[in-house]
This record gives structure tokens, sequence and C-alpha cells, in this order.
């Protein structure tokens, strides 16, 4: 199967980012220094629900029939 190597839409682990990033910008005030930055990108990568991952996961093959559909163009992933 032919498609950009960076694309996206193959590319859950994006999602994932996404949702580590939502999880640590609730934290507040903001990190006072690269040291808590990490420990609390840790504990929130701990704590995604398990079940968020399975369904990136189990998203792969619709994540390439789409892609494939569109003939590699933007899909909704």
């Amino acid at each position: 199967m032919m498609w950009p190597a960076n694309s996206s839409d193959l590319n859950p682990i994006e999602h994932m980012w996404d949702e580590l990033c939502c999880r640590v910008q609730q934290h507040h005030p903001p990190p006072a220094n690269l040291g808590q930055l990490l420990q609390w990108l840790q504990q929130e990568w701990n704590g995604v629900p398990r079940a968020f991952i399975c369904n990136l996961i189990h998203s792969m093959r619709q994540r390439c029939v789409e892609c494939l559909a569109h003939n590699g163009g933007h899909t909704r992933y």
C-alpha cells in the first residue's frame, strides 16, 4: 500500500499525543520546570484508559480502508 510516510491518518499515536496533551494541560498552574512536566507526562501517560488505547489499535483496519478509498488523501481520522 502506498501512502505518505508520516500520514497522521495512518498513525494512531497522533491521537495518543493529543490525548496526553489535553490531560497535561488540565494541570494548573503550568509545570514549574522540566522535571515537573516530565513527571506529569509520565503520570498522565500511565492514566490513559486501556479502552482508549484499544480503540486506537482496533481503528487501524478502518483507517487503512478510508485512506485507500480517498487515494491517500485526507480522511476523518
